[in-house]
């Protein structure tokens, strides 16, 4: 079993280690081959699955080869020329997950959704398509607790939601009095998503993520930073399903007048339908014993002398690492952009206080300055008052009389009491 990067927790990640559990338990020996190690790996090695990033091992022997990215395809055509090989096409998204354009090569593409099925089908290579579904581990992911009447706690589950999508759905959230954690790439990235999910009421996601959600027995609202279709019910789920859970079987939920009109639905009996939805359709065991019929129906891919498998699995992975810069530029030019706004933003309302502080400086200013100029007419009216006070005392009345009042007081002093 084959994919490039086995590092972190993703979708095709997850995909894999489900369906090698499911093998192992068969009596099968799954070996993971992969380019790219990281906490995934060791998980699955915890979880009894053989990891190996060598090639030469898988090259000694092997029935079967199970691959999920066309770098691997094309090198292990190269190096295990006689194995029947079957590409499981994760996505449509990406050209690194599509079969190789190579005829002879891949003996069976397997898709588990219309979407999928839809793209491969229209490749100029024609290809034998096995349309499966979405496996889930129901017995690993469990319901542990009923989603409340009211909810409280919401798990954002993935890697893609953010920026402006991403605040759109936690405000509206939050006005609602739910509390969000961010599972993923963004978040906190974890190998044990169920343990987060259980903690949860709501869980946002998409694609095997919202599957993981509906297992446990959650709500499960279909929203990501490509597309939203809202609650999942077992009305829309064929349509959700057939879309691979991708948010863009239904109408778009991109105001914020829509997210609110959606997430007024909820009710906690979704999380039975989930579950019911989930155990019926998506159950891993039934998943591998449709894999291993279809590996043992696979013909030994046709003999490609002279074709430049290293050559072609070279170039897809210059491809692949090409798109990943791109990506993450335009995820760091979206970021620096937002940052931007930020600042100018915050700028604005710096200015705005400023100016909001400057305008009641100068009105106590004013109202300083005019209770000053007050005390100081105040005090020129006394000062004037005191002088006139002044220029009577120096009149000769004013002498006299004080005089006389002198002469009185004394008298008055001299008469004894009686």
């Amino acid at each position: 079993m084959a994919t490039h990067g086995f590092a972190s927790p993703g979708g095709s990640q997850t995909y894999l280690l489900t369906v090698a559990e499911q093998l192992q338990r068969l009596g099968h020996e799954p070996t993971i081959f992969a380019v790219e190690l990281g906490a995934m790996s060791e998980f699955a090695r915890e979880r009894g699955i053989e990891v190996t990033p060598s090639i030469s091992a898988l090259a000694e022997g092997g029935d079967a080869l199970i691959v999920q990215d066309a770098i691997l395809a094309y090198q292990l055509a190269d190096q295990c020329p006689g194995t029947p090989q079957v590409f499981r096409a994760a996505s449509d998204l990406h050209d690194l997950q599509l079969p190789p354009a190579l005829p002879g090569l891949v003996g069976a593409v397997v898709v588990c959704s219309e979407r999928v099925r839809r793209r491969v089908r229209h490749l100029a290579t024609r290809h034998s398509i096995h349309r499966l579904r979405q496996p889930v581990d129901t017995e690993r992911f469990v319901p542990a607790a009923a989603p409340a009447a009211t909810p409280r706690r919401a798990v954002l589950l993935g890697n893609y939601l953010r920026s402006e999508r991403l605040d759109l759905i936690v405000d509206a959230l939050r006005r609602r009095g739910v509390s969000c954690e961010r599972v993923g790439a963004f978040g906190k990235s974890t190998c044990t998503p169920e343990h987060a999910i259980w903690n949860a009421d709501i869980v946002v996601a998409k694609g095997r993520a919202a599957l993981e959600g509906m297992a446990c027995g959650k709500a499960v609202f279909v929203y990501d930073h490509f597309g939203g279709d809202g609650w999942v019910t077992s009305e829309r789920y064929p349509a959700m399903e057939a879309d691979n859970f991708a948010g863009q079987s239904r109408g778009p939920i991109s105001t914020a007048a829509r997210l609110d009109e959606e997430l007024d639905l909820y009710a906690p009996e979704m999380g039975t339908v989930n579950r019911e939805l989930a155990t019926t359709h998506h159950g891993a065991r039934r998943h591998a014993a449709e894999l291993c019929g279809l590996l043992g129906d696979v013909d030994p891919p046709q003999r490609l002398d002279g074709a430049p498998l290293r050559e072609l699995s070279r170039l897809v992975r210059l491809q692949w690492q090409t798109e990943l810069r791109a990506v993450s530029l335009e995820y760091r030019s979206r970021q620096a952009s937002d940052d931007a706004e930020r600042a100018r933003a915050e700028l604005h309302e710096a200015r705005a206080e400023i100016e909001r502080a400057s305008a009641v400086h100068a009105s106590e200013t004013a109202g300083l300055v005019d209770e000053l100029e007050r005390e100081r007419a105040d005090h020129a009216v006394a000062v004037a008052e005191l002088e006139r006070l002044r220029e009577l005392a120096r009149t000769r009345r004013v002498g006299l009389g004080l005089r006389l009042g002198a002469v009185a007081d004394a008298a008055r002093r001299a008469v004894p009491s009686r």
